[in-house]
């Protein structure tokens, strides 16, 4: 098992943090680099004639289809029903992914870029 720590990044600030608690690994069908980039694909148009709307209103967006779709998908430091504290993700178990989402600030044209990095390595057997 594995989980995903996606950040949103607009304009150089952290505006948003969600947490993918299961299948939080990059590829595969529910994978989180493939899951954001059909995301991005699907917005980048709109934005690109528009401008950005925000990271914190693509968080939004993204949280939404991420629940919609029947996807374990938390929010960092929120309340509620979404809600999960940084106690909560250090108790995660599986590999950890870090998933940066950078946003131009509003009406930026550019479109978002996604990095990767591993958190932890599979445990040693």
């Amino acid at each position: 098992m594995a989980y995903g720590v996606i950040q949103f990044v607009e304009a150089g600030r952290r505006v948003a943090t969600l947490v993918r608690t299961e299948n939080g690994q990059p590829t595969g069908a529910d994978g989180v680099m493939d899951v954001l980039s059909a995301f991005i694909e699907e917005t980048a148009g709109r934005m690109l004639r528009q401008g950005s709307p925000g990271g914190l209103y693509l968080a939004e967006l993204f949280t939404a289809r991420e629940v919609e779709a029947g996807r374990p998908i938390r929010v960092l430091g929120g309340s509620g029903e979404l809600g999960m504290s940084t106690d909560e993700v250090e108790r995660l178990e599986g590999r950890g992914f870090f998933y940066d989402v950078v946003v131009g600030a509003e009406g930026d044209r550019s479109p978002p870029t996604v990095h990767m990095t591993p958190l932890s390595d599979p445990p040693r057997r």
